[in-house]
């Protein structure tokens, strides 16, 4: 009997339509997925990648991407970014890519918690307030609390894991005149996983060379009503 139906993805012919249809292949699965956010990030850092170790002048398509043997450990990496909303994802997929990581680390919490220190100090004032009150602004319409209460209502494991991934910036923690009700509340685990985040030698240095930003940053969060 002859085949007249073929699947446009992997070639596999078919004697009825119906077959057709519910036929699922790997490559059939991919495109599907291709509108899913792991699958555009996936495919974002898969750009990126060619972009910085060959110079490439065109971005890769989605077809080229579907069909890369390294579509897995991309599309894998895509789910992550997805999950773990990295801050300024961009930033992150350039940061693994021009430090060398290993595809297979990409993922690996260790790798983002080092992302985070080298970025949160360098991170102009202005962006890190920006981002830390619209975290704070989402995190009490989720739990329904008054923005000015944050510090006082977050737990502390919650704090210090929102500042060990870089959403909370020592920016607002340290200037804020509520922040420092947080910072009493830490105890000796939660300074060790957020230590290098915060560290205080650093941030006064910091705080002394930016004036200006200090004195606006103050003036932004009392407003505000932190």
């Amino acid at each position: 009997m002859e085949q007249n139906y073929s699947c446009k993805y992997c070639g596999t012919k078919f004697h009825r339509e119906k077959t057709l249809i519910t036929h699922m292949c790997v490559k059939k699965r991919r495109h599907m997925d291709k509108d899913s956010a792991g699958s555009r990030f996936g495919l974002r850092a898969f750009q990126k990648f060619f972009e910085i170790t060959t110079k490439a002048k065109h971005p890769k398509t989605m077809d080229e991407f579907i069909n890369s043997p390294y579509y897995i450990d991309f599309a894998k990496f895509g789910n992550h970014l997805a999950n773990l909303r990295p801050i300024y994802i961009e930033k992150y997929i350039e940061y693994v890519i021009m430090n060398q990581v290993k595809l297979k680390d990409w993922t690996k919490d260790f790798v983002y918690y080092f992302y985070v220190e080298d970025l949160i100090k360098k991170e102009p004032a202005n962006s890190a307030v920006e981002r830390t009150i619209e975290e704070i602004i989402d995190w009490c319409a989720k739990n329904d609390i008054p923005f000015k209460d944050f510090f006082f209502s977050i737990s502390t494991n919650e704090a210090a894991h929102l500042i060990r991934t870089g959403r909370i910036s020592p920016w607002v923690l340290y200037l804020a005149s509520t922040g420092e009700n947080l910072m009493t509340r830490f105890n000796d685990d939660h300074a060790k996983m957020i230590g290098s985040i915060i560290e205080p030698g650093f941030w006064m240095k910091k705080f002394k060379k930016a004036d200006e930003d200090m004195d606006y940053i103050r003036t932004v969060l009392e407003q505000a009503g932190l």
